[in-house]
C-alpha cells in the first residue's frame, strides 16, 4: 500500500483524554469490551453481504475471531477488579461517522471498509496514548499488547479497500471521511469511552 494510503487522522486526541478517562477505569474497560463485542459483529456483517468475496470473507473471519478474543480478555481484567460488564449501549461515534460520511445514500463497501479503518486508526491511537501514559501497569500492559493487532487490523481494512477499488477513489473518499470522523470526534461530548469527545478544560 501507498504512503498516501496511510489513515490520516485529521485530529489529535491530546494526552490529557488518558487522565480524564482513567477516572472511571471500570467504565473505560466495560466500553473497550463492548468494542470489541461490536468490531467482531460488523465483521461478521460484512461477512454476510459479500458472500461472493472468498479472500475478504477469510480475512474478516480472522478479525471477529480476535476481536471476540479481545472481549474476553478484557471482560476478565473488569471482573477480576470487583466490576461487571455494562449493559450495551449504541456507538453514537460509529454511527455518525457512518451516517455522516454518505450523506443520505445507502453506504456500500468501501464507505464499511474505510469507517472501519478509521475506528481501528483512532483506537489505536487511544489505546497508545493509555499505553504510554496511563497509571496502571496492568491495564498499560494490556493496550500496549494491543496495538500490534490494532494496526493489522487498520490495515487490513485499507488494504481490502484499495483491492476492491481504484486507488484515486480510495485516497479520495478517505481523505472525506478522516474530515468527517475529525468533525464527530471532536463534536463528541466527553465520557469514560474508549470512543469519546475531548476531555474538559482545566
Amino acid at each position: 500500500m501507498s504512503d498516501t494510503l496511510v489513515t490520516p487522522l485529521q485530529w489529535a486526541t491530546p494526552a490529557a483524554w488518558v487522565d480524564a478517562v482513567a477516572t472511571d477505569r471500570i467504565a473505560l474497560l466495560s466500553d473497550h469490551a463492548h468494542c470489541e463485542l461490536k468490531a467482531a459483529a460488523s465483521a461478521q456483517a460484512l461477512i454476510a453481504k459479500n458472500t461472493k468475496r472468498p479472500e475478504l470473507i477469510k480475512e474478516l473471519l480472522k478479525i471477529a475471531h480476535e476481536e471476540l478474543e479481545h472481549f474476553g480478555r478484557v471482560v476478565s481484567i473488569i471482573e477480576a477488579r470487583g466490576g461487571c460488564l455494562a449493559p450495551v449501549s449504541g456507538n453514537r461515534y460509529a454511527g455518525e461517522l457512518l451516517r455522516r460520511g454518505v450523506s443520505g445514500r445507502s453506504p456500500h463497501l468501501l464507505d464499511r471498509l474505510l469507517v472501519a479503518a478509521l475506528i481501528e486508526a483512532r483506537s489505536l491511537e487511544r489505546f497508545r496514548l493509555l499505553a504510554d501514559h496511563l497509571e496502571d501497569e496492568e491495564l498499560s500492559a494490556l493496550y500496549a499488547d494491543l496495538l500490534t493487532s490494532e494496526a493489522s487490523h487498520r490495515a487490513f481494512f485499507l488494504d481490502a479497500a484499495k483491492k476492491n477499488f481504484s486507488e484515486e477513489e480510495v485516497s479520495s473518499e478517505l481523505e472525506r471521511f478522516a474530515a468527517v470522523e475529525a468533525e464527530v470526534i471532536r463534536e463528541l461530548p466527553f465520557d469514560h469511552l474508549v470512543h469519546s469527545g475531548p476531555p474538559p478544560e482545566g
